[in-house]
């Protein structure tokens, strides 16, 4: 008897988040979901002082809570925070 090695890919589809490796921008993150901080790259140092202070650093727990056109509203370590679309497209989930 010959049995194959071959395995059946899955047909559930597997969002961008769930991929292992991939990284979301926190802007297309689903709202109202936790997501973990994987990178944040601001190119700034100021930009990523200014985000460690409210909480923000890899391995944090985020939560998009709204967006907006020009902004989005997060949750970080129980506080609110608006955060403007430049900055929210730095921190990758």
């Amino acid at each position: 008897m010959f049995f194959s090695s071959v395995k059946k890919e899955s047909t559930t589809p597997v969002s961008p988040d769930q991929r292992q490796g991939d990284k979301l921008a926190l802007l297309e993150a689903e709202v109202g979901r936790p997501y973990t901080v994987k990178e944040i790259s601001t190119g700034d140092a100021a930009m990523d002082s200014f985000l460690m202070r409210l909480g923000c650093y890899v391995g944090e727990t985020v939560t998009l809570m709204s967006k907006k056109k020009k902004s989005c509203i997060v949750v970080i370590k129980g506080g609110r925070y608006s955060l403007d679309n430049v900055l929210a497209q730095a921190i990758f989930v």
